[in-house]
């Protein structure tokens, strides 16, 4: 019986764990949201609804610099636009959004707009857009 109290007990610990989600970064300023975004990132993972799941964005590597711009680089080709974080008001589920200005061909014109931040941490970055159409998870390299 005290078994079955026991791993009651973790059981239930486990699944009211936090998360590292939205709820994260209730507390988070728009400002240390900017630090955390900010530096080199690959794409490892883009989902968009009428294609599915994607490697559009392999070989891309993004700068997100601390001055509000972005480039995006493959195979010496560049692009640049501008990025910034704001309070959200899109989704009652998601305190803060990126909002990424930039084209110049298919995949930058995917990127390009406003998208709410399901994570941010000092490595990782998942984005979703505000209809449930497409998602895009950065790495920090």
């Amino acid at each position: 019986m005290k078994k079955i109290i026991l791993m009651s007990g973790i059981l239930f610990s486990v699944i009211m764990m936090p998360s590292c989600s939205d709820d994260s970064l209730d507390d988070v300023t728009v400002t240390e949201a900017e630090a955390l975004a900010g530096g080199s990132w690959k794409v490892v993972y883009y989902f968009d609804n009428g294609d599915g799941v994607s490697n559009d964005f392999d070989g891309y590597t993004f700068e997100i610099n601390d001055d509000g711009t972005i480039s995006a680089t493959k195979s010496g080709t560049t692009y640049t636009g501008t990025w910034m974080v704001k309070s959200s008001d899109d989704d009652p589920d998601y305190d803060k959004e990126i909002e990424f200005t930039i084209t110049g061909n298919k995949q930058m014109d995917d990127l390009d707009g406003s998208w709410l931040i399901a994570e941010l941490t000092d490595s990782s970055m998942k984005l979703k857009d505000d209809t449930p159409s497409e998602e895009i998870h950065f790495e920090k390299i």
